[in-house]
């Protein structure tokens, strides 16, 4: 359902609407999808004409593997952030006068470099949201600033 909502180009303000129709009160739950194993079929009247069951559904040894390897990587995602945090923390020699900071930890210039390499080629973006659709441009009648304008950004290419 959620292709068939995507799929005009008029999706942004539909989804809006529904956004306003939740905070209004509307119980969406009754309209969309609210399990992903089952959907409710109606014919275009509104009449309900039974319950759809998931054909390709996941046998229960596939779940278990797939619990079982997202809890080995969510387990190695939570150990590179604790070493990632240990390299960022900053330590500094002890001093019984006052003087200025000493930093501990040199590194070489390679060092340096090696490390920044690995993290140079990351788009975090594509991190962040590898699945994300990107915005349609707005409909010619709206009212858009002029550099989301399509024809202000077909004159910068």
């Amino acid at each position: 359902m959620l292709a068939d909502l995507m799929a005009g180009q008029d999706w942004p303000r539909m989804a809006g609407q529904m956004v306003l129709l939740q905070r209004a009160g509307v119980d969406l739950t009754a309209f969309l999808p609210h399990h992903d194993h089952e959907i409710e079929v109606c014919d275009p009247a509104g009449r309900h004409l039974g319950t759809a069951h998931l054909a390709d559904a996941a046998i229960p040894e596939q779940l278990d593997e797939l619990r079982r390897t997202r809890t080995a990587r969510a387990r190695r995602l939570r150990e590179d952030a604790k070493k990632a945090e240990a390299l960022r923390r900053q330590r500094f020699a002890p001093a019984t006068t006052p003087t200025p900071a000493q930093r501990l930890g040199a590194l070489t210039a390679a060092e340096a470099d090696a490390e920044l390499a690995t993290c140079a080629g990351r788009d975090m973006a594509a991190l962040a949201l590898p699945d994300l659709i990107p915005p349609a441009p707005p409909p010619d009648d709206w009212n858009t600033p002029a550099s989301l304008r399509p024809s202000a950004r077909k004159e910068r290419r």
